[in-house]
């Protein structure tokens, strides 16, 4: 069976899109499908049109020059138009029995359009409905005319894929409820890759004197500073904390367009020696902080977004055996049963944050178990091993 992934981004970019991708192919071979690898126009960041990226061989698409890409919405048309004859350069040449494409659904209509002419299957990967997104980002408001423009572009790519997976429940459902029939839906949930996380039962003490966290209990976030993450909820609840305690230290290790609004939150409420920000490291040095980690936080906001899609971080801490507490928002749920792989709190609530650090990061013995459960869940259930089986009945079916 040859399948080619049609991507937006790829490997050496490191991005939770581009490192979930990776894993789906790499452990598709494992299973015995032949892959193929073809990154679309967005991504530009190549030195050849053929990479060899760590045995992976990807495929690259050149930037259109045309003036229909600079037009605003008659260029979500163009950049359609121009990948399908990228694809099917590739089709011709090396003749797949599937096509599966990744979100955006540009992908998926591009591949389509191809699919169609030479009778191949088309599989559309949905990872976050790209309206939600827009809306979060800034790039639109929910009901403008190009929110309702991006919606009914991707309902066209669901409408016509050959099947879609989603990356989560609360993905599938949604799709459900916009007409599209449950039988064409599969779920490929997001995994670790357990070889790449390995449990980290004592901290880094080099580390640990250099940011002068010695004797201080470590709540950490490792990740891209996006809004609907959530992290001014944090801040608030530090100053919950430090009316109680000064001995817990929150530990924020990224960056992104929040960093500058989360700098000045600290200022104004006097956090300066309670919450530490460390930018983005090396990615072979994330493991030093989180070793440093009492308990990792993800207070993500109760938005459509995130209602619906499942994050990927709470899975790396659990394979790092880090117990974590997160917002009770549908994204956690999937992954988090609440004192048993995990803590939830009351999501837009830093009192209720404030609550469950303080009453967990001195119960060493409810930690340790909490740590446990989370790591027997990731190695037995969510591996990417198991992610990449979900896709091969589907291909088999397509292919008959």
């Amino acid at each position: 069976m040859k399948v080619l992934h049609v991507l937006e981004y790829s490997r050496p970019n490191i991005s939770g899109y581009s490192l979930r991708s990776d894993a789906i192919i790499r452990y598709q071979r494992q299973l015995g499908v032949e892959t193929l690898q073809l990154t679309s126009q967005r991504y530009q960041d190549f030195i050849k049109l053929e990479e060899d990226i760590d045995g992976i061989i990807y495929q690259r698409t050149l930037k259109s020059d045309s003036i229909l890409a600079k037009i605003p919405l008659v260029n979500y048309f163009h950049h359609i138009n121009f990948l399908a004859k990228r694809i099917e350069k590739s089709v011709l040449i090396d003749k797949p029995d599937v096509i599966q494409t990744h979100s955006p659904m540009f992908n998926a209509l591009a591949a389509i359009k191809v699919g169609r002419k030479y009778k191949i299957p088309v599989t559309y990967e949905v990872r976050a409905l790209w309206e939600d997104a827009a809306v979060d980002t800034g790039k639109t408001k929910e009901g403008s005319l190009k929110y309702k423009l991006i919606k009914s572009i991707e309902q066209r790519a669901f409408e016509q894929a050959d099947a879609v997976s989603c990356i989560c429940q609360g993905l599938k459902q949604d799709l459900i409820n916009r007409g599209i029939p449950e039988k064409k839906l599969y779920v490929t949930p997001n995994a670790v890759d357990i070889s790449k996380f390995q449990p980290l039962y004592e901290r880094d003490n080099e580390l640990e004197q250099s940011l002068n966290l010695t004797n201080k209990k470590v709540v950490a976030f490792i990740g891209t500073f996006f809004k609907y993450e959530g992290l001014h909820y944090a801040i608030d609840a530090m100053k919950v904390i430090c009316q109680h305690r000064q001995d817990i230290h929150l530990l924020l290790v990224g960056a992104g367009n929040e960093l500058s609004n989360l700098k000045h939150q600290v200022d104004k409420l006097g956090l300066e020696s309670n919450v530490s920000f460390i930018g983005r490291v090396p990615f072979e040095e994330v493991s030093r902080y989180y070793s440093l980690a009492n308990i990792m936080v993800f207070p993500r906001e109760s938005i459509r977004l995130t209602e619906l899609v499942t994050p990927l971080k709470p899975l790396e801490s659990m394979a790092q055996y880090k117990p974590v507490i997160a917002s009770d928002i549908g994204g956690h749920k999937e992954l988090i049963e609440d004192n048993k792989t995990g803590f939830l709190f009351k999501a837009d609530d830093a009192n209720a944050l404030a609550t469950t650090i303080l009453t967990t990061i001195d119960n060493d013995e409810l930690l340790t178990r909490i740590s446990d459960e989370g790591l027997i869940f990731v190695r037995e259930q969510r591996n990417w091993l198991n992610t990449a089986k979900q896709y091969l009945p589907v291909y088999e079916r397509l292919i008959k």
